[in-house]
């Protein structure tokens, strides 16, 4: 791949990306203040306590099979068919085996409805199991042009739906309809206009070749899973469901910041990084350019977050209050997450999967301890969703100590790129906490503190002449990205 056609594909990769993630994210975002104020706590810990077995079975089905896919040079129509056909068997079993098992959870849990909820909400890993492939391959090929559109189309469908349901007073069966009606039409939109459909059968050869690399992600992957999800089941277990209900609006919320901020990043990263992987010296380049822009995006959007969380609650309601320290703590722990995955890319496209694999049962071990220093001592839930936000902090520590070693990237370097983001957004938000001692009213409060440190921001790095800032007006005003 030439320089010009790799800088191309990032651009317009990285701006369809970053497009597609706020499409979705802000009608989410309007329709969640909504939704927030129709549906009761106890109605968002019900879906809580469900993400953990909804997020294992897509890892499941999916088995790191599109890592695998994006990662591989040469991959063969026989290869995208083997995937297919393997993930909706799995699909299937796992459908069925959690549909028998969803009494059990019910009786878990002490609450009858989360058995047929369950079994609904559980169709949508099976929806995804049948476009697993055709999203993959669109991602390989930086097609985020199509990605946006089917996305934005499903969202808002699904949610406009989710809305009318909620106002007729369907409660949790709202929230379920909107994971399941988004699934199944993204699926639909997927076989239509990706263009690929399967043909042949199932390789031998080709599922060797692919799972050599993707068995240790996935198991990786599990872990992640369990560790992210957890949270919200033993919230809602040993504590209330309605505190895991505060606990889920607020992981919502911040996932949906993460998804613009790092999701929209890393989906372009990960394929133009695995272009180039066997040339260590672009590698590093490219790598420190996504390094830069994570840093210029992440640092002030999460400081941001930290700063109104307070306020933002009082849009949705009295009853939220709570839950933002929550929030404020999971956006400290999010920063650094936010920075791992790309170090995470370096090891994917090294084929280091081992190391990865070291490194989430590693992280494994602190959640853990984060989960049982709070059960003995008798702290408050805060103190373990601290814990939870220190651990994505060492694990930050640890990859970057990994990935930095494969490509020849010093801490000099590391710190170059990061401290005069971080400098500068520390800055900004400490002049913006100032306005708390001028405004009372927290909608204006919020409003006055994202405008203001937003412009600071800006300004600041304009002046200073910082070049990621430089970079993205040249786009867009359709001049030449200088190298």
């Amino acid at each position: 791949m030439k320089e010009k056609s790799l800088k191309d594909k990032t651009v317009s990769g990285l701006s369809w990306s970053v497009l597609d993630k706020l499409l979705q994210n802000a009608f989410v975002f309007v329709a969640g203040i909504l939704l927030a104020r129709l549906i009761d706590k106890e109605g968002y810990g019900l879906m809580g306590v469900l993400a953990i077995f909804v997020g294992l079975a897509n890892i499941l089905h999916e088995s790191g099979f599109s890592s695998a896919i994006i990662r591989k040079k040469n991959i063969t129509q026989a290869d995208y068919t083997t995937v297919f056909f393997l993930n909706i068997s799995i699909g299937i079993f796992l459908y069925l085996l959690l549909f028998f098992l969803a009494p059990l959870i019910s009786n878990y849990y002490d609450k009858p409805i989360l058995t047929d909820l369950s079994r609904f909400l559980f169709l949508s890993f099976l929806f995804n199991s049948f476009a697993v492939v055709q999203n993959a391959k669109l991602i390989k090929e930086i097609n985020y042009k199509l990605i946006t559109k089917i996305n934005a189309f499903s969202v808002f469908t699904s949610y406009s739906v989710t809305l009318l349901l909620a106002y007729l007073g369907f409660g949790v069966w709202a929230l379920a309809t909107q994971v399941v009606l988004w699934t199944f039409l993204k699926v639909c939109c997927l076989w239509i206009f990706s263009r690929w459909k399967p043909s042949g059968s199932f390789s031998k050869e080709s599922f060797k070749d692919l799972f050599a690399f993707s068995s240790k992600l996935v198991l990786g992957s599990i872990i992640n899973s369990v560790m992210v999800n957890i949270p919200q089941n033993i919230l809602g277990k040993f504590y209330s469901l309605s505190i895991g209900g505060l606990y889920n609006l607020a992981y919502r919320n911040y996932n949906s910041a993460n998804d613009v901020l790092n999701g929209s990043i890393y989906s372009v990263s990960y394929p133009i990084l695995s272009s180039i992987h066997d040339d260590d010296h672009r590698l590093k380049y490219i790598f420190r350019k996504f390094i830069r822009i994570k840093a210029f995006v992440i640092f002030p959007m999460f400081m941001g977050i930290i700063l109104v969380a307070q306020s933002f609650m009082y849009i949705l309601g009295e009853q939220w209050l709570s839950a933002a320290p929550i929030l404020q703590l999971l956006c400290i722990g999010g920063i650094f997450a936010g920075l791992e995955t790309t170090n995470g890319d370096i090891l994917r496209i090294k084929g280091k999967s081992g190391l990865i694999l070291i490194l989430t049962i590693m992280h494994a071990v602190l959640i853990f301890s984060s989960i049982c220093i709070p059960f003995i001592f008798g702290l408050s839930y805060l103190y373990y969703i601290a814990g939870i936000s220190a651990t994505y902090i060492i694990r930050y520590i640890v990859s970057s100590i990994m990935s930095n070693k494969l490509i020849n990237y010093s801490l000099f370097e590391l710190i170059k790129d990061l401290l005069p983001y971080f400098g500068i957004s520390f800055i900004c938000i400490l002049c913006g906490f100032m306005l708390r001692f001028v405004i009372a009213q927290p909608i204006i409060l919020m409003i006055c503190q994202i405008v203001f440190v937003a412009a600071l921001y800006i300004g600041t790095l304009y002046f200073s002449k910082a070049r990621i800032l430089r970079e993205a007006i040249e786009y867009v005003t359709n001049k030449r990205i200088k190298k």
